[in-house]
């Protein structure tokens, strides 16, 4: 007896775009960078979704390592998001890794209120460069 079986998609209809990078620092910590884009101001479930797939699974990617760190770059994200939007890996948050999340100049204040200000940069670089002295100082 064969069962019915009905083909289904994980894929979710959305216009968030992303792009990810790595950096290495001078003691090998991995801080990865993902950078997430809206280009209209409405926010879907499945807009929150996406978001949060790719993050966490930026989070547990074995490059061959897991990150230490992570960069959400959100500046090009239209809509504006409230402390609803689980923005941050699970993962990092339980681990005490570092994490920045980066708007800008003009959301800092929006972001500011919903997210300990410390977690908040304007500049990507600036971001990295934050991490990695925080990281690397624990070596040297």
């Amino acid at each position: 007896m064969s069962y019915r079986l009905t083909p289904i998609s994980l894929s979710l209809a959305t216009d968030v775009t992303h792009r990810c990078w790595l950096h290495r620092s001078r003691d090998e910590h991995l801080i990865g960078i993902i950078e997430l884009t809206k280009p209209d101001s409405e926010l879907t479930w499945n807009d929150i979704e996406y978001c949060r797939r790719r993050v966490e699974e930026l989070s547990v990617m074995p490059f061959p390592d897991c990150i230490n760190a992570l960069v959400i770059d959100i500046q090009t994200f239209i809509p504006q998001v409230d402390q609803e939007f689980m923005l941050l890996a699970w993962r990092l948050q339980e681990e005490d890794c570092p994490i920045r999340l980066v708007v800008t100049a003009e959301q800092f204040e929006h972001y500011a209120s919903i997210f300990d200000p410390i977690l908040i940069a304007t500049d990507v670089h600036d971001a990295v460069r934050e991490i990695r002295q925080s990281l690397d100082m624990f070596v040297h």
